[in-house]
């Protein structure tokens, strides 16, 4: 059995980010499925144990993402610097 690993989600809004004109869904779940592996969980500064679904629209509300129509979209607002 392995442990499973927590990434930050900046991780992801990075990776987002280097598709400005957006990243559809299921491409985004098999990246990080290929780098993360499938039992992969993200926190933020404010809040641990997601799932990816879970973890785009907490960056969603907080516009560090932009989802429509199945395509993740940079957002407007920057990740935190630490």
């Amino acid at each position: 059995m392995t442990d499973a690993i927590a990434i930050h989600g900046h991780d992801i809004i990075d990776l987002v980010s280097t598709y400005p004109d957006g990243i559809r869904l299921g491409q985004l779940m098999e990246i990080v499925n290929e780098r993360y592996g499938k039992s992969v969980t993200f926190h933020t500064c404010s809040a641990a144990g997601m799932d990816l679904d879970r973890l785009l629209h907490f960056l969603e509300a907080r516009e560090k993402v932009r989802i429509a129509s199945g395509v993740v979209y940079p957002g407007g607002s920057p990740a935190c610097e630490h």
